[in-house]
């Protein structure tokens, strides 16, 4: 096989090997501090379930000091004072919701999902890029797409890293909000880099590849360098 033909495509498939590289890694990490960091979790959780079961306190005594000042105000009635406490909670419940029940497994399963991706993302990059070499497209956009498919294999698996350490503190749907500045343009690299292989493939598949639109991004020979 020509080594010449995988160039256009070479960049990309470092960055694929890369993030192959970083999922072992990874693995390797958690495997052997796999208590430490449950560890780490449990005792934040520890920390910070106290710490809300107080907020509701708190604001009773706020409302208390309140109600003291104002001479003239009536008292709030027994149905008042139980959803002023049950809003407090539910709010507390929904930003520290679980999705398994404990906070500190959601945390080891979003940092274990950074492997899997890690691995995941690396081989299916990879393998699409071989796919790409082979194509008859314009080596312009053979780069491009290099570019597109490795940087969405390194960005999107450390997002569900990064957001498994802040599961904790912040609850699931904070720490995912938190972190979409990387997820966005990840998924994004990624989903335009899947369609336009898809779109080449169908456009080799019907031999398209000389109407008016589509010839400006393929070779009118194949082999032919752009």
């Amino acid at each position: 096989m020509n080594s010449t033909i995988i160039n256009p495509v070479r960049h990309g498939l470092l960055m694929a090997v890369a993030a192959l590289i970083f999922g072992a890694l990874w693995a390797a990490y958690m495997g052997t501090h796999h208590e430490q960091l449950h560890g780490a979790f449990e005792t934040q959780v520890a920390t910070i379930q106290p710490t809300d079961k107080q907020h509701p306190m708190e604001e009773m005594s706020m409302k208390s000091m309140q109600m003291d000042h104002a001479h003239h105000s009536t008292l709030p009635t027994a149905h008042e004072h139980g959803q002023t406490h049950h809003e407090t909670d539910t709010q507390v419940n929904e930003e520290q919701h679980s999705h398994s029940g404990n906070l500190a497994q959601d945390a080891m399963q979003r940092l274990l999902r950074g492997h899997i991706h890690f691995m995941g993302i690396g081989v299916l990059s990879a393998v699409l890029l071989l796919i790409t070499a082979f194509t008859s497209l314009k080596n312009g956009w053979k780069k491009t797409l290099g570019f597109t498919f490795g940087l969405g294999a390194l960005l999107y698996p450390p997002a569900w890293i990064l957001m498994g350490f802040r599961t904790v503190e912040l609850g699931p749907q904070a720490a995912e909000a938190s972190v979409m500045w990387l997820f966005g343009p990840a998924v994004a690299l990624l989903l335009i880099s899947l369609l336009a292989v898809f779109v080449v493939l169908l456009v080799e598949t019907f031999s398209l590849q000389k109407a008016v639109f589509i010839r400006q991004f393929f070779h009118s020979e194949t082999g032919a360098s752009s």
